[in-house]
Protein backbone atom coordinates (compact mmCIF):
# COMPACT_ATOMS: atom_id res chain seq x y z
CA UNK A 1 0.00 0.00 0.00
CA UNK A 2 0.90 3.47 -0.06
CA UNK A 3 3.28 4.66 2.71
CA UNK A 4 2.19 8.22 2.04
CA UNK A 5 -1.48 7.38 3.20
CA UNK A 6 -2.67 9.20 6.03
CA UNK A 7 -2.90 6.70 9.29
CA UNK A 8 -6.08 7.45 11.72
CA UNK A 9 -6.33 6.01 15.52
CA UNK A 10 -8.26 3.33 16.11
CA UNK A 11 -11.03 5.41 17.29
CA UNK A 12 -11.07 7.05 14.20
CA UNK A 13 -11.78 3.92 12.58
CA UNK A 14 -14.09 2.94 14.58
CA UNK A 15 -15.98 5.75 14.12
CA UNK A 16 -15.68 5.64 10.51
CA UNK A 17 -16.99 2.04 10.41
CA UNK A 18 -15.16 1.19 7.11
CA UNK A 19 -12.41 -0.87 6.72
CA UNK A 20 -8.96 -0.74 7.89
CA UNK A 21 -5.50 -2.14 8.56
CA UNK A 22 -2.18 -1.76 10.35
CA UNK A 23 0.72 -3.49 8.86
CA UNK A 24 3.93 -4.36 11.30
CA UNK A 25 6.57 -2.82 10.50
CA UNK A 26 8.90 -5.48 11.61
CA UNK A 27 9.01 -9.66 11.34
CA UNK A 28 8.35 -9.50 15.08
CA UNK A 29 5.19 -7.19 14.57
CA UNK A 30 1.42 -8.38 13.42
CA UNK A 31 -1.08 -7.37 10.80
CA UNK A 32 -4.23 -6.35 12.20
CA UNK A 33 -7.53 -5.73 10.23
CA UNK A 34 -10.43 -4.15 11.13
CA UNK A 35 -13.92 -5.16 8.89
CA UNK A 36 -15.50 -2.14 9.78
CA UNK A 37 -17.30 -4.61 12.52
CA UNK A 38 -14.80 -7.05 14.46
CA UNK A 39 -10.55 -6.31 14.99
CA UNK A 40 -8.80 -9.51 13.68
CA UNK A 41 -4.93 -10.35 14.30
CA UNK A 42 -3.70 -11.81 11.65
CA UNK A 43 -1.25 -14.95 11.53
CA UNK A 44 2.09 -15.99 9.68
CA UNK A 45 0.24 -18.74 8.14
CA UNK A 46 -2.61 -16.66 6.82
CA UNK A 47 -5.89 -17.35 9.81
CA UNK A 48 -7.07 -14.53 11.07
CA UNK A 49 -7.95 -14.47 15.23
CA UNK A 50 -10.45 -12.55 16.54
CA UNK A 51 -8.87 -10.05 19.11
CA UNK A 52 -11.16 -7.25 21.27
CA UNK A 53 -9.92 -3.71 20.04
CA UNK A 54 -8.02 -3.15 23.02
CA UNK A 55 -5.80 -4.92 22.23
CA UNK A 56 -5.34 -3.85 18.98
CA UNK A 57 -2.47 -0.48 18.41
CA UNK A 58 -4.22 2.80 19.03
CA UNK A 59 -2.60 4.06 16.18
CA UNK A 60 -0.92 3.84 12.45
CA UNK A 61 -4.39 2.19 11.21
CA UNK A 62 -4.91 2.90 7.15
CA UNK A 63 -7.94 2.93 4.71
CA UNK A 64 -7.27 1.92 1.08
CA UNK A 65 -6.47 3.78 -1.47
CA UNK A 66 -9.90 4.57 -2.99
CA UNK A 67 -11.95 5.07 0.68
CA UNK A 68 -14.33 7.91 0.01
CA UNK A 69 -14.97 8.16 3.94
CA UNK A 70 -15.42 11.73 5.70
CA UNK A 71 -12.10 11.19 7.24
CA UNK A 72 -10.37 10.08 4.06
CA UNK A 73 -12.33 12.67 2.21
CA UNK A 74 -10.64 15.78 4.21
CA UNK A 75 -7.46 14.56 3.24
CA UNK A 76 -7.78 14.77 0.14
CA UNK A 77 -6.37 17.74 -1.69
CA UNK A 78 -8.57 20.41 -3.44
CA UNK A 79 -8.42 20.48 -6.98
CA UNK A 80 -8.83 24.13 -7.93
CA UNK A 81 -8.49 25.33 -12.08
CA UNK A 82 -5.49 27.85 -12.44
CA UNK A 83 -7.45 30.08 -14.35
CA UNK A 84 -11.62 30.57 -14.89
CA UNK A 85 -11.58 31.57 -18.31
Amino acid sequence: MDADRQTYSRYQILCAEREAWLDGETADDSTFYYDGISFWRCEANGRKRLVPSWRTPGHGWRHTPDCNCDLCDARKPLVRPLSVA
